[in-house]
Order: C-alpha cells, then sequence, then structure tokens
C-alpha cells in the first residue's frame, strides 16, 4: 500500500507544481519579455523486487521556459531594422512641413522678391519701388534666417536623441554585465533561473531596438555583446561592459562620431547604422546634413549671383552698386559658469579680420574688463567696453544683464551660411537699378542686327602658359642682378602684369650680339621691339595658347610714342633717363621768410665701360652703322674706328657731341683706374701706355708711386693721386680724358704689375647730361649690341600701368642677362577690365576692337557667323551676322542711371541656370524640398515593409515563447484532472489499508 501511497503523493505533488507553472503563465500573460514556462516530469528509478521491476511514479524534472534562440534572434534584427526607419520619417516629414509650407518656406519669399524686381524694373526712379524692394530683400533675408534657424532646431533635437540613445546604451550594456554576473553562478543554461533568462533577452531587446548587435552565448547563458556584425565594436564580455560617447561637428551635421570609452581609452566604434541610433545617423548623415548643407549653398549662390549683379550696375547717385547682401558667421555662446542673467551679443564688423577660431572671454569686475583668450594659440588680451561694447578680431561683442565677477563665456563659430544671411544696404537709393554699360549700334550700321551685352563673365584672356612674371625677377634693375636668359624665337621669356608701373627691363648683351626684346600683346599688336618678318611673326605667336592666329599680328603701334602709342602708354625701347624736379624751400627776397621753390635736376647717365674693339682690318670699319641709333628723336651718324686704331671713350664722346644741337646731350669722357692699397704691389714694376714708370726703381711707398706716375705725365697722358683710404687712382690727364690706358709689367712673367692690376688697355666711360631727357631708341637696323658699344644696357621702359598683360620674347641668338625694376600695384589696387571700346565689321569674317579712350586698335579678329564676341569679362551677342561697316560701341552708362537694365538681370536671375545641371534658384530649393520628401517616403515604405517582418517575428515568437490562454486553459484542465486522479490513488491506498486494518 505504501508504494501506491507515495506514488499517488508523488503524482500529487508533480501536478501541484505543473498546475502551480501553468497558473504562473497565466498571471505572466501581459508581462513584457516573459517566455512561457514548461513543466516537465519525467518516471522516477522503478524498484526491483525479484526479477520484477515496479514502477515508482513519476517527479518534476525542470521547468524550461519555451524559447527558440533563432527565432529569438530574428526578432532583435527585425526591431533594429523598424525602428532605423522612424527617425527618418517623423524628422523628414517635419522638414518637408517647414521648408515646403507657403508660409514659411522659401519659394514665397522669392518670389515676392522677384516680383519687386520686376515692379522695381518698370519705374526705377520710383522711390516706393525702391523702399518696397528694400523690405522684399530684407523679407527673403529674414526668411533665410527663420529656415535655417528651425532646420538649426531640428539638428540640436536629433542632437540630443542621438545622446539619449547612447547614454540607454550604456544603461543597458551596465544592466546585462550584471545579468551576465548572476548567470556565472551557474554552468549550465539548463539550470539558470528561467526570470533571469527573461531579463537578459528583455535587455537585449532593448538593445536591438537601439541598434543592430550581434550576440555570443556562453554555456551558462552569459552573453557578449558586439555592435552590428560579429567584427563589431565589443560592448560587453562578460561582467564587463564598455561605455559609449559621441562627439558632433559644429560645421558638419551629417558627421557624427561615436567613440568606444571615451573617458578612458577612447577609440572609434564599429558603424551604426540600425535602430534607433542608427537611424538618427542616417538621418543627419543622408537627410538632415544634406538639407542644411544644400540650403547654406543656395544661401551663398544667392548672395554670390544677387551681389554680382546688384555690383555690376549704377544706383539712383549714378555710383556703382555694392554688395546687397552679407553672410555672417554664427556664433554658439556657452556659459557654464554664468549663473545670473549676463548674455552675450556677437556682430560681425569686419570680414577680413575676422578669424574663424573659437574664443573665450572672461569678466573681471576689478578692472571693468573683458579677458579674452584665443581658442587656438591661447594668446591673452584684454579689452575695455564703451556703451556699444568692444571689439575684438573683426567683431563688436556687448552684454546684457548684470554682469558677476569672474562671468565665462565661451564663443564658437560655425560657418551656417543661411543661418547669417543679411540684408546690409537698407538705402533705397543705393539701389543699382540701372546698367553701367551699355551697347549702342552706330546710327549708319547697314544692318538691323540686334546686339545685347553679358559683363561680369570669365575673362577671355586667362593669361599666358609660358614666361616668367617679371616679379619673380626682384624689383632691381641693377647689373649685379641680371639672370641669364636663353634667347627665344617661340615662346615669351617674361610676362609683363597689368597694373604694374614704373617698369624698367634691363638687356646686358654681349659684343656682337643679336639678341633683342620684342613686347606684344596676347591679341598679337606688337608694341615694343624691332621689325619682324612673317615668318617671325607666325613661330612668336605659335609657342604660346594665349596668342591668337597669326593673322591678328599688328604693327602700327611698334614703338610709337605720345598719342600714337598703344593705349597712349608712355613706354621706349632703348635707353631712358629723364630729368627730375624737386622741390624745396629757399629765402625770399626780403630775407624774412622761406618761399616755395621748385628745381629742375638734368637727367644724368654714367655709362659702364665702353666696348674695347681693334681695328686690324686695313680700312675703316663702323662700330655704330648709321641711322642704327636715334637719341632724343635725332638719328646718329655711324661711329667709325680707323685702321689700326682702338675704340676710346674719348672717340665715342667727341661723336655723341657732334650732334649736341640738335639732341641737346653732352657727353663726357672719363677714364679712372683705382687701386687699393692691400692690391698695390711694390716689389713689381709697372709700365703705362709703354712707359716705364721710375725708370725701374722700386718706390719706397705709394705716396712714391704716385710721385713718379705723375713725373712721367708729359710723356704717358696720365696722372695720379692717392685716395682718402690709401689707395691709387690712375687717369687721364687734362685734353686726354677717356683716352684708353694701357697697363703692363716689363717682367712678362707677372700678369699683374705694381698697381696690382691686369695688364690690359683699360677703356672709359661717358656720362651723359641732358636739361630735358637722354632717349636712345633703335633706328632700322639698330639692336641693343649697339648701345652696349657705348656702355648702355637696353631696356624697355614703361611709365604708367597696361591695363593687360604683356609678353616680352627675347629673341635673337645666345643669350644675355635680364634684371628688372617695378612698382606692383597695392593688393587692393584693381586694374579696370571693361575700358570703353568699339567693335568695326571691316567685313563680314573680321572685326576690330578698338578701345574708345586711347583711340587704340587692340584687337585684329576673325569672326564667325552665330558666336558671340568676347573682350575681357564682356560678351556681347548678336542676333543675326553683322555686315561690312557696322559699329558697337561699348561704354560706360553715366548718363543713363534712370534705366532699368541692371534691374531686368535681376528678375532674369530667376529663370537664370545658376546652380548644377541647368537649375535655377527655385529649381534648387525645390529639388531640397524633394529630396527629402523622397528620403521620409522611402522610408515609409520601408517601415510598412519592415512592420510585416516584424510582426512575423513576434508572431513566431509567440507562437514558442508567448503565453496563450486557450493553451493555458487546455493545459489546467488536463492538470487539474490529472490532479484529481492523483488524489484518487492516494484515496485508494487508503482505504485498502483501513481494509487491512480491519481484519482481525
Amino acid at each position: 500500500m505504501s508504494d501506491i501511497l507515495s506514488i499517488g503523493a508523488g503524482a500529487a505533488q508533480l501536478y501541484r507544481q505543473s498546475l502551480a507553472t501553468v497558473s504562473n503563465n497565466i498571471a505572466n500573460l501581459n508581462t513584457e519579455g516573459y517566455s512561457r514556462q514548461v513543466a516537465t516530469s519525467t518516471e522516477s528509478m522503478p524498484s526491483q523486487q525479484g526479477t520484477v521491476f515496479i514502477g515508482t511514479g513519476a517527479r518534476l524534472d525542470n521547468i524550461t521556459r519555451a524559447y527558440d534562440e533563432f527565432i529569438e534572434s530574428s526578432l532583435r534584427d527585425s526591431n533594429s531594422d523598424l525602428s532605423t526607419q522612424e527617425p527618418m520619417i517623423s524628422y523628414a516629414n517635419r522638414i518637408v512641413d517647414l521648408m515646403g509650407s507657403q508660409t514659411s518656406g522659401l519659394s514665397s519669399a522669392l518670389d515676392k522678391f522677384f516680383a519687386t524686381a520686376s515692379d522695381l524694373s518698370a519705374d526705377p526712379a520710383s522711390t516706393i519701388q525702391r523702399n518696397m524692394f528694400v523690405r522684399d530683400a530684407e523679407g527673403l533675408a529674414s526668411r533665410f534666417r527663420e529656415l535655417a534657424g528651425h532646420l538649426g532646431a531640428i539638428e540640436t533635437e536629433s542632437q540630443s536623441g542621438i545622446t539619449l540613445q547612447v547614454s540607454t546604451v550604456n544603461t543597458l550594456t551596465k544592466q546585462l554585465a550584471t545579468i551576465n554576473t548572476q548567470l556565472n553562478g551557474k554552468i549550465s543554461i539548463a539550470k539558470q533561473p528561467a526570470g533571469l533568462l527573461d531579463q537578459r533577452d528583455q535587455v537585449l531587446r532593448d538593445l536591438s531596438d537601439i541598434s543592430k548587435i550581434h550576440i555570443s552565448e556562453a554555456p551558462s547563458g552569459e552573453v557578449s555583446v558586439r555592435l552590428g556584425s560579429s567584427s563589431g565594436s565589443l560592448l560587453v564580455d562578460g561582467k564587463k561592459s564598455v561605455d559609449l560617447g559621441v562627439s558632433f561637428d559644429a560645421n558638419d551635421p551629417g558627421r557624427v562620431d561615436i567613440v568606444m570609452d571615451p573617458f578612458g581609452d577612447p577609440r572609434a566604434a564599429s558603424t551604426v547604422s540600425s535602430g534607433l541610433l542608427g537611424g538618427l545617423i542616417n538621418l543627419r548623415s543622408q537627410t538632415l546634413g544634406p538639407a542644411m548643407d544644400g540650403f547654406d549653398y543656395l544661401a551663398q549662390t544667392v548672395v554670390k549671383e544677387i551681389n554680382a549683379i546688384h555690383t555690376s550696375g549704377l544706383d539712383a547717385r549714378g555710383a556703382r552698386g555694392t554688395d546687397l547682401f552679407q553672410i555672417d558667421a554664427v556664433f554658439d555662446v556657452t556659459s557654464p559658469t554664468v549663473s545670473g542673467d549676463a548674455t552675450l551679443s556677437i556682430e560681425v564688423t569686419d570680414p577680413a579680420a575676422f578669424k574663424f577660431e573659437s574664443f573665450e572671454v572672461r569678466w573681471m569686475a576689478t578692472d571693468s574688463k573683458w579677458r579674452i583668450q584665443d581658442g587656438a594659440t591661447g594668446a591673452i588680451t584684454f579689452a575695455t567696453p564703451d556703451s556699444t561694447g568692444f571689439a575684438h578680431a573683426g567683431l563688436n561683442i556687448s552684454s546684457a544683464g548684470t554682469l558677476s565677477d569672474g562671468d565665462t563665456f565661451t564663443v564658437e563659430p560655425r560657418q551656417r551660411p543661411a543661418a547669417g544671411f543679411r540684408l546690409i544696404q537698407d538705402d533705397p537709393l543705393a539701389i543699382a537699378a540701372a546698367e553701367r554699360l551699355r551697347v549702342m549700334p552706330s546710327a549708319s550700321n547697314l544692318s538691323d542686327t540686334k546686339v545685347t551685352l553679358e559683363y561680369g563673365q570669365v575673362s577671355d584672356f586667362t593669361g599666358f602658359a609660358s614666361g616668367t612674371d617679371i616679379y619673380t625677377l626682384g624689383n632691381n634693375p641693377g647689373i649685379a642682378a641680371g639672370v641669364a636668359t636663353t634667347a627665344s624665337n617661340i615662346e615669351p621669356a617674361f610676362i609683363i602684369p597689368k597694373g604694374a608701373d614704373k617698369v624698367a627691363l634691363m638687356m646686358e648683351v654681349p659684343q656682337d650680339s643679336t639678341t633683342r626684346f620684342q613686347v606684344m600683346t596676347h591679341e598679337g599688336v606688337h608694341v615694343l621691339g624691332h621689325g619682324i618678318d612673317a615668318s617671325t611673326q607666325a613661330a612668336l605667336m605659335s609657342g604660346d595658347a594665349a596668342f591668337g592666329t597669326a593673322d591678328a599680328y599688328s604693327s602700327t603701334y611698334l614703338n610709337a610714342t605720345g598719342t600714337d602709342a598703344y593705349q597712349d602708354l608712355d613706354m621706349t625701347y632703348g635707353f631712358l633717363a629723364s630729368s627730375i624736379q624737386q622741390n624745396g624751400f629757399v629765402a625770399n627776397a626780403a630775407g624774412t621768410g622761406m618761399v616755395a621753390q621748385v628745381t629742375t635736376i638734368n637727367a644724368q647717365v654714367q655709362t659702364a665701360a665702353v666696348r674695347l674693339q681693334d681695328n686690324v682690318s686695313g680700312t675703316t670699319i663702323d662700330l655704330i652703322a648709321a641711322d642704327s641709333l636715334v637719341l632724343n628723336g635725332q638719328s646718329l651718324s655711324a661711329l667709325t674706328l680707323a685702321t689700326n686704331t682702338k675704340s676710346s671713350a674719348a672717340a665715342m664722346a667727341t661723336w655723341l657731341n657732334g650732334a649736341t644741337s640738335t639732341t641737346g646731350v653732352t657727353a663726357t669722357a672719363s677714364n679712372v683706374i683705382r687701386s687699393t692699397a692691400e692690391n698695390i704691389d711694390l716689389t713689381q714694376q709697372v709700365k703705362i701706355n709703354n712707359v716705364l714708370i721710375g725708370g725701374g726703381a722700386y718706390p719706397a711707398d705709394i705716396e712714391a708711386l704716385s710721385t713718379a706716375i705723375n713725373n712721367q705725365t708729359a710723356t704717358t697722358n696720365v696722372m695720379s693721386y692717392v685716395s682718402r683710404e690709401g689707395g691709387l687712382v690712375v687717369t687721364n690727364a687734362p685734353g686726354f680724358e677717356g683716352e684708353n690706358i694701357v697697363l703692363s709689367n716689363p717682367d712678362a712673367t707677372s700678369a699683374t704689375n705694381a698697381l696690382g692690376q691686369a695688364n690690359d688697355t683699360y677703356v672709359g666711360s661717358l656720362q651723359l647730361d641732358s636739361a630735358d631727357k637722354v632717349r636712345f631708341t633703335f633706328g632700322t637696323n639698330g639692336v641693343p649690341a649697339d648701345l652696349a658699344v657705348l656702355g648702355l644696357r637696353t631696356g624697355v621702359y614703361m611709365n604708367g600701368s597696361a591695363d593687360e598683360d604683356l609678353a616680352v620674347f627675347v629673341t635673337g641668338a645666345g643669350s644675355a642677362k635680364i634684371a628688372a625694376g617695378f612698382t606692383a600695384p597695392d593688393a587692393t589696387t584693381t586694374v579696370a577690365d571693361e575700358p570703353p571700346f568699339r567693335i568695326d565689321f571691316t567685313s563680314s569674317t573680321t572685326y576690330t576692337i578698338t578701345n574708345t579712350g586711347t583711340d587704340t586698335v587692340v584687337a585684329n579678329r576673325t569672326y564667325v557667323v552665330g558666336e558671340d564676341i568676347n573682350y575681357k569679362t564682356l560678351t556681347l551677342s548678336f542676333d543675326s551676322a553683322p555686315v561690312t561697316g557696322d559699329r558697337y560701341v561699348v561704354d560706360g552708362n553715366q548718363d543713363g542711371i534712370g534705366n532699368n537694365g541692371n534691374m531686368l538681370q535681376m528678375v532674369a536671375l530667376q529663370d537664370k541656370a545658376v546652380l548644377a545641371n541647368g537649375r535655377t534658384i527655385s529649381d534648387g530649393y525645390i529639388d531640397l524640398v524633394s529630396t527629402v520628401g523622397n528620403k521620409a517616403t522611402l522610408a515609409r515604405i520601408s517601415q510598412d515593409a519592415l512592420q510585416v517582418v516584424y510582426d512575423q517575428a513576434v508572431q513566431s515568437r509567440d507562437q514558442v515563447s508567448g503565453v496563450s490562454l486557450d493553451q493555458e486553459a487546455a493545459d489546467l484542465i488536463r492538470l487539474q484532472q490529472a490532479y484529481q486522479a492523483s488524489a484518487q490513488i492516494i484515496q485508494m491506498s487508503s482505504k485498502i489499508f483501513d481494509s487491512i486494518l480491519g481484519i482481525r
């Protein structure tokens, strides 16, 4: 009986526990994360009685969770994917509602601005229309700032959302590490409490809602968690969790950096691309960031395009228009130490001085000063505020509220152009409605061709491909500064940049050199140099793509002067020295005061040593051919050298002085040999002009040597004296100035003599004087080598600046040394690119461009029917082909400030393709809104699809782990019946036992 009783009692206990499990399932029907528990039983060990095994009943084996790890993993992944879409849908729809609104969007402000511009173009003289234009321009700027502010608020909100999600991840990983610690107490997951495992799985599901994770499970049920995939960053490893951190770039909203262990060993975390955190990051990188960047770019484009038009016109006062809009920096001001109501306001007052760097300001109440510390360098400065604040690095900084000692503000500039969009021209009369240039067909034109003018275009000439900028030579025209330059008939050697003034480009050539300068414009106008044949013309214009075709070559202005010169420039090719006027003061006639006096200082030139040439030909030769040189407009006769004679400065002075009456130039020759005391060698002898000085006796000192030389002046025609420095100066005797001096040594083995000079013939130099100028130019056959005979270098001189680059060729053979002097324009100086000009069609296929300010033909070009004409930054378009004789004049619009041409260009901007892919400003804005809307739509479609996947995963989990009342009710009835049956067994065993006790 006891066996039956124990079996019944064990069964009752088993089914009581099973009923408790079912009851627990029913009780936790709505408990989040609860997994249905299942009580499993097993047969008790049978009892052997003889050869028979008798069953002993059943016992409770375990209470386990209804769990499928693959379904659980699928649920986590689908949850991550679904959560990814929510931020995109929520925020993207807000952006679309904001930017696409008729009242708050940009489209209405743009339409209103251009409509007002159209109204002003219809009545440009109306002050009312000008005021309305200013009003709507301010409205446009304000709308940009408002939208930028709303986008900034969304950016801040998403930033807070990311920070919150990262904080939540850190909380969950710490919880998971704690659960792992508890799970570590048992070696098998089968022995773990089901509730603890449910708690673990719920934390994992919460983590997967924030980011997709990869799980590795130990036999005990402990888990390791990585971000994303199996190769992702490790968040939880057993009992240890690693915190996440996040950083943002104030100037790049699309950039979000997730950092592992930010306060320990910081390192970049693996990419987070799903879950709520991934969705927020994707929102910023794929939608919000591009939208803000695109909106900022649109703001920059609007400012650039509108300012370009506005600055190209004339205002109501006839002045050039100024910028209409400006983009200021935006500042983030934080004040963690400020407890009162003090605030800072910052305004950019000098954009050029503003440095885009953070800084910190601290109020020093004792001194009533601000302490300013540069965030980049740490440099500290101090500023005392006035009623308007204080200035710092191009900013005006003012405070409001009550300041306390030590109040500190950190200022961080941000590059958000749309937020800094500002109207800076609020004077109605300063609105530039009129065009600054106009094009007028001649009344005598034979065709009815209409022409339109566009300006502010990219210049048709962007520079020469070859040639060295003369600025690189250094501003030193001296002989010692010369740079060796090889002659070339193909490419320019140097470029004289537009705006360069007082240019002197000097050439030093060897004897009999054929090297020479040629100066040309890129249009093929030969400005300075020598006449060249057709083949040379073609060669010069072939080596650099900046030149036009060879048939554009023109020598009309070659070496011309005055009003006949190219662009009326004061230029000289040859040699030039001018007199100067000096202002000073002298005593008046009464001796009672000073009066101003202008003194003219003559032009004076000291040449280098003239060229020495020995004529052994047996006949008279020309050192300089007749008419090769022109001095002050007077062609010079030939400089000849008789047979068996040598050239000398004296002979050249005589030659030049023969033309003084017509040239106004006086030449004085001299020949001076200077020996320093250190170089003089009194142990040697010297012959001067083949006369042995001192009869061969060695002088005791330098003074004695000088005396010996002077004792023989009558035969040598040379005299000497001791210089202040103690050296010796040897020169010609009076009446023999400029004659050659021959030095030699009786000792044929010595290369030098007592003067310490080389044994050689020494030639003199010339001093040229003129009350006006000394100006050498070249005749038909003259070359730089002719000037070199006189000890002069050849130069290109330009007094005044050209409005275009000039190419300088060094042609001929061999090389020359080139040096330059110049005055470079200031960095703030601009050279006008819009001179008045006219276009004359010399035929149906050719035309000339003439600068009407100087009456200079600056270009001879070929015309192709249907093509525009580009000149500098201007473009002329024709509606039909002009004919021979047609003329079009482009000039300033100073007498037409009431016209509407510039405002018409402003109106036309509305339909102008200024963005990529031929999009207008309005198109660009609509594209921005559409792109965000498309993102929201795609996210909604993805969410709908992923919702189905997630619902299926939830359903699959519920089928396995979820509590079903129907199933639990059935189990309850089944177990209740089993429990009642177990009670019947116990009751039966009791009756049997009582029956046994009743037997007597």
